[in-house]
């Protein structure tokens, strides 16, 4: 039997906790279900600071439970409002199940979804069936199938096929973090960050969207306008396009086919200057040989308008091509005079030949070293055996390389050399064995040295030389080396394996 507000108040309103209805045009009791209220026309109930509307409901008193249909709309303090076809409201537990064209929003997002299950003790809502979430101050789209929103905590919690649309990037996860008052992506799975020219991909870390910022952990990748830039911990500015890279960080040119890889690496905003240390290599594949320059420091730059870069090796500096090794403190390489300067202890190895001055400048082209200039007490020394290296000394030297093997040398000012004579024989087992015979030495203004296999095939002199021929037993210990003769073999650089 229909009853006014006053009366359905009075029969209705529980204390404490519980359930209270607050109007309703028409109040009776509901056929068929025992202390069961059925209330109908702007309809509103009330619990706690939890405000329910709708067109008509049915209110179960004894377990405290509403089933409310058509224009259902909840309200919770003043920030949370959602809105259903229909809703079961469970009063002992606070939780809300909202069926159909359901909407939830906040002050900053609106929440779109089929069906929600919401925790009014807890402030939390969860959907397991696609959601649509816009947010009401910007552009930004997010979708997802499944998800939890943390009201108190201003937090979404999305899985499974998560995408985020927004004018600056777009986003593809599997499972996300949105930290609504900081507008933040936390990241906890498979992640693609799309922006205008350029992409992330990782599995852990944070977006900061309003800064368009990245710092990601766990290995992540930055794919940027041929280039590859992957580390282990990677930071990354869309708006200023700047860089850093932690732990095994490896830069790839695709348009150089160059490599560049650190445990530290800096980026640049146009990638025209890069800085790595820790372990630093450059790596430049070439038709032939390889070239890898490694060092504690590298600092690379390129000037955008010529092209022509620049690379500043500094301490621990070493360098292989083929045959061709570089041990030395400090180096400097730049493509506009194709020459790569060698300094603080520089020493150069092709094969078994070892050359050694105070500095030494390359010529570097095609891919490849060609010309060696040695200034100031230079040394060249092969090595025979253990116990017997020829040796070429003199102020200046310019050596001529080709495919990595020395080929000539020409020594000027104060040159002196000297080198062994020997004979091979067999032995029973058909092994040959080198036996020395003398030593040569020769003082000259200018001497030409002819290399063949690595070894001194020929000699020639500009002025007349001095030279004397001892045979080997006539020698002191003292007699075997130039002044300033150091074989510092252990010190050449090793191969590298490409992994």
């Amino acid at each position: 039997m229909p009853a006014n507000l006053a009366w359905s108040q009075s029969r209705f309103e529980n204390d404490g906790d519980l359930v209270k209805l607050i109007y309703a045009e028409t109040v009776q009791d509901a056929e068929g279900h025992v202390n069961t209220t059925k209330a109908v026309g702007n309809v509103h109930f009330e619990h706690n600071k939890t405000n329910l509307y709708c067109d008509s409901a049915l209110f179960f008193r004894d377990l405290d439970l509403i089933h409310a249909y058509s224009k259902v709309h909840v309200n919770q303090g003043d920030t949370i409002n959602m809105f259903c076809d229909s809703l079961i409201y469970d009063g002992k537990t606070k939780i809300s199940k909202l069926q159909g064209n359901v909407r939830m929003r906040d002050k900053e997002y609106k929440l779109v979804t089929d069906s929600l299950e919401y925790n009014g003790e807890q402030s939390i809502g969860h959907y397991q069936n696609f959601a649509t979430i816009t947010s009401i101050t910007n552009d930004m789209k997010l979708t997802s199938i499944k998800g939890f929103y943390h009201a108190n905590l201003k937090t979404f919690f999305f899985k499974d096929s998560v995408r985020i649309t927004h004018p600056d990037y777009n986003l593809e996860s599997d499972t996300l973090e949105f930290r609504t008052n900081t507008s933040t992506a936390h990241i906890h799975g498979p992640t693609i960050i799309y922006f205008d020219s350029s992409r992330v991909e990782c599995s852990k870390g944070t977006f900061f969207t309003k800064e368009d910022y990245v710092q990601l952990w766990n290995g992540a990748t930055l794919i940027d306008t041929n280039r590859t830039f992957y580390a282990d911990s990677l930071l990354y500015n869309q708006g200023t396009r700047v860089g850093e890279g932690y732990m095994n960080v490896d830069l790839y040119d695709s348009t150089e086919n160059v490599q560049f890889k650190s445990d530290y690496l800096w980026k640049s905003s146009n990638n025209d200057s890069l800085i790595l240390t820790d372990n630093a290599k450059i790596i430049q594949y070439n038709k032939d040989d390889t070239l890898f320059l490694l060092a504690d420091s590298i600092f690379h730059y390129e000037d955008t308008l010529t092209e022509e870069k620049t690379s500043i090796f500094q301490t621990n500096v070493a360098i292989i091509n083929g045959d061709l090794r570089v041990r030395c403190d400090s180096a400097y390489f730049g493509t506009a005079d194709s020459i790569i300067k060698f300094h603080k202890n520089p020493i150069m190895w092709s094969q078994n030949t070892q050359m050694t001055s105070d500095s030494i400048l390359s010529s570097f082209y095609d891919e490849a070293f060609h010309e060696v200039y040695l200034y100031h007490n230079s040394f060249i020394c092969n090595e025979q055996d253990t116990s017997h290296y020829d040796q070429l000394k003199g102020k200046f030297m310019t050596a001529w390389i080709d495919s990595s093997k020395i080929q000539k040398v020409f020594i000027q000012q104060n040159s002196e050399s000297i080198y062994f004579t020997s004979e091979s024989k067999k032995d029973s087992l058909n092994q040959e064995i080198k036996t020395m015979t003398g030593r040569n030495k020769i003082d000259c203004n200018e001497i030409y040295i002819h290399f063949k296999e690595s070894e001194i095939n020929s000699v020639s002199f500009v002025d007349q030389p001095t030279a004397k021929y001892s045979p080997i037993e006539s020698l002191k210990p003292t007699d075997f080396f130039l002044k300033g003769f150091k074989w510092q073999i252990g010190l050449k650089p090793e191969r590298i394996l490409i992994e």
